[in-house]
């Protein structure tokens, strides 16, 4: 049988056609190497008697691809990074009651609404998309909203 860098190096075409048909356009390296455990997987699984290996290669570094794909779909879909949002200013000193009374004055300067809204998405730490059903508002409604509350909060400091 042959050894598995034969076998790697005789398959990076196919890897590489994968690549292309499932229409990966950046971290080619990383589907990359996505495909390349998936065909030493498909090689250590193979089974000579249930048919040939190319096809069943292929099949497996699809399959890995695709499955990348969706993994980092649902990542960004649940984790996406935010700018600006931590409220930085100066404290000139770490007194907890200092603290409170520079955060309540902050606060007190917003309506009850934006109060609500900053502790539902800070504090509560819901999503986009739980606020858009309470708000009854779209999430590009809700971005727009903490932005301009926070440009608020920043002209206050």
């Amino acid at each position: 049988m042959f050894q598995f860098d034969e076998i790697l190096e005789q398959y990076e075409p196919m890897i590489s056609a994968a690549i292309r048909q499932c229409r990966i356009y950046k971290n080619h390296e990383h589907y990359r190497q996505t495909a390349r455990i998936a065909l030493w997987k498909a090689w250590e699984k193979y089974n000579h008697q249930k048919g040939d290996f190319a096809p069943y290669a292929f099949t497996c570094i699809r399959g890995s691809i695709l499955d990348e794909l969706k993994k980092e779909s649902r990542y960004e879909e649940r984790y996406h990074p935010e700018q600006d949002d931590i409220i930085e200013f100066y404290l000139p000193t770490s007194n907890e009651s200092d603290v409170s009374n520079i955060l309540e004055k902050l606060l007190n300067n917003l309506t009850k609404e934006e109060q609500q809204f900053l502790t539902d998405y800070y504090i509560r730490g819901y999503s986009y998309k739980e606020l858009s059903v309470m708000y009854h508002a779209s999430v590009s409604t809700l971005q727009k909203r903490r932005m301009r509350i926070l440009e608020k909060v920043r002209k206050e400091i």
